[in-house]
Parts: structure tokens; sequence; C-alpha cells
């Protein structure tokens, strides 16, 4: 009982928290999970917070008292009763750590991953900012200003709401989350990022640099995949081959000498869709396609001129892909024009997502 008069007793107010879009239900059950860093423990103390303290319990399975200190399922339920709390947090939960959860009007576990935890449990996913949600932590700045504040900072709450320097962040995110291994694993996934890539051939260019099994990387890649560290993009024009894209473009960038700007710049656009839920592929070489034929584009600096000579030599491509419209995106450039039925519109980044929900 300590560990839990521990807990119960614990402080759970916030300081410098910036409310996100998503919000928590009051359902019975609930799996928050999300990527790592992505603000999840946040979300969940700021929602017990609107209820009185007396009436909820948080434990946090990664707190250092665990190391010596154990609770069981039967404590915490006479636990509650005894103090009639009403919501338990379980963060960092292991999943059947206790054989049955305990019986609470309302209980969040909170998790890296997603797990299928039955029809009576509903689900929220926590992904890193989104260009709007880092817009609104903001306090001042034009949109110009604001752009290079995003592009230079990259997705992490933390970032956004804190006068932190960014190597220092990364640093002690990468140590405090991942083991040696995974470290080095991430280091080759930064490298391969916005490139066509197997498992394997991740494997063969990570055995020439460190010792590593073939099970072991393949368990890690999988996981990674789960958290939402990585995605994979399908190709449009071949079914077999699949584009890696990070989660973070500003710590891909800090993890390998391979991410110079336009491939940051087309992890950010492609993490745009990905957060905006668009259905989409890679086309090639030549952007990104949704449902709607859209054709993304990705182009920070590329002039009409040079844009409307690659579009004329492609657009049999194009044609044949069934493309309807396609939109450059571009760091600050607006320019358009049309071939045959094809509109072609160049906005910036800043401009362009605020409408990708349409794509």
């Amino acid at each position: 009982m300590q560990l839990l008069e521990y807990f119960y007793d614990r402080n759970n107010e916030l300081e410098n928290y910036h409310p996100r879009k998503f919000t928590i239900a009051e359902t019975t059950h609930l799996l928050l999970y999300g990527s790592p860093a992505s603000g999840k423990t946040s979300l969940a103390l700021d929602y017990l917070n609107t209820f009185d303290e007396e009436l909820t319990l948080y434990i946090d399975f990664l707190d250092p008292k665990f190391t010596f200190y154990d609770i069981i399922e039967e404590d915490v339920e006479s636990f509650i009763l005894d103090n009639e709390i009403e919501i338990l947090v379980l963060d960092h939960y292991e999943m059947n750590y206790f054989e049955n959860l305990p019986k609470v009007k309302q209980v969040i576990i909170v998790s890296r991953e997603y797990h299928d935890m039955g029809n009576y449990f509903e689900s929220l996913k926590l992904p890193l900012l989104d260009y709007e949600e880092f817009f609104s932590f903001q306090q001042r700045g034009n949109e110009t200003q604001l752009f290079n504040q995003f592009l230079r900072l990259g997705t992490f709450p933390a970032l956004a709401t804190h006068t932190l320097r960014k190597e220092q962040y990364f640093l002690s995110f990468l140590q405090s989350h991942f083991d040696d291994s995974e470290l080095k694993l991430l280091n080759i996934l930064a490298h391969f990022n916005t490139t066509s890539v197997t498992t394997h051939q991740l494997y063969t260019y990570a055995k020439e640099r460190y010792k590593i099994s073939k099970d072991l990387i393949y368990k890690q890649i999988n996981a990674f995949e789960k958290q939402g560290i990585i995605y994979y993009v399908s190709d449009f024009q071949n079914k077999k081959q699949k584009k890696l894209i990070f989660f973070d473009f500003a710590l891909v960038k800090y993890l390998s000498f391979s991410q110079n700007f336009p491939r940051v710049f087309e992890t950010m656009i492609a993490l745009s869709l990905i957060k905006h839920e668009v259905s989409f592929q890679f086309f090639g070489l030549h952007g990104y396609i949704t449902q709607q034929r859209h054709l993304i584009y990705p182009a920070p600096f590329e002039t009409e001129e040079r844009v409307w000579k690659k579009a004329h030599n492609l657009f049999s491509g194009y044609k044949k892909a069934k493309v309807t419209k396609v939109y450059i995106i571009t760091v600050n450039l607006r320019y358009e024009f049309k071939i045959e039925t094809i509109l072609f519109e160049a906005l910036p980044f800043y401009e362009w997502v605020v409408i990708n929900d349409d794509l």
C-alpha cells in the first residue's frame, strides 16, 4: 500500500502546459497511445486536473520506486474502494501486468503503441504536433517567422513550449527513450529517410557498421513502426516498394548528415499528410499522390519556369495516373499555370497545410 499512497499523494500539477486539440472523453475505458514524447502523460494529467484530486489516482510504472516495490490488483481495488477513487490512469503500463484491470468508474491506459484491448475499450492516438498546433503554441510572429521556427524546431511539444536548446533536448530524448542498439538503428533509419528501402536492405547496411542480428533488427523496426517512430508509404507505381518516413523532420536532421534541406522539406510534407489522415502514396520522384489524384510536389525553391518545363516533360505520366491537380509546395513562392485540364498551383507550405484535409 505504501506505493499506492505515494502515487495518491503525488502532485500532478502541470507547468507551462499548452492544451492540445485532442481531448479525452469521459468513457469508461480508454487507451491513449502515440510515439514517445508526444505529450500523452501531460494530456492525461491535464484531464485528471479537471477533477477533484481525491477522486483520481495516477500510477507511473516507470517510476523508480517500482524497482523494489510492486502492486497487485487486489491492493489497487481495495485502495480505490477505501478512497472512493473514480478515475485511474496507468501510465507506461505493461499489458497484462494485472490479470484483470482494477474496477473503477474510468480507467485510462497510456502506452507507446496501440494494443487491441477488446470492444469495451476506446482509443485515442496522440501524434506529435502538426503545423496548426505548433502555430497555436506560439505567442508572436508572422507566418513566415513561425514557419521558419517550425522548420528549425520540429514537432515535439516540449520544444514548442519551452526555451530549450534543440540539440540538448534531442540528446536527452534519445538517451532516455532508447537503448544503445536502438540508437544505432535510429541513425540508420534517419540515413534512409525519404528513400524506398526494404527491411533487408536496412539490415544489410546496419550489419556492416555494428553487430546486430537479423531477428533483433526486424523486431526493432517492427516496434518502431507500431510506435509511430517510422512510417512506410507505398509506391503508386510499384506496390512492392515502400518509402521510409521518419517521425520528426528536425530530429532526423540531427541524426544524419544525409538529410539535406529538400529531404527535410519532403519529410515535413509527408508527415503533414499522415497527421491529417490523408490517404496517399508516393509517386516515384515526383512527390505524393492522394486518393483524389491530387499530386503533392515538394519544390521549396524551384521557379515557375523550371517547374513548367518539368511538368511538360512528365505530363504524359500525370495523364496516365489520372492526376486531376498538382500542388507545388514551396517555402515562399506562389504561382499557377495550366496544362490542358490539369491545374498546377504553387503555394507556401504554411498556406497549403491548412487546406490539405481536402486532398
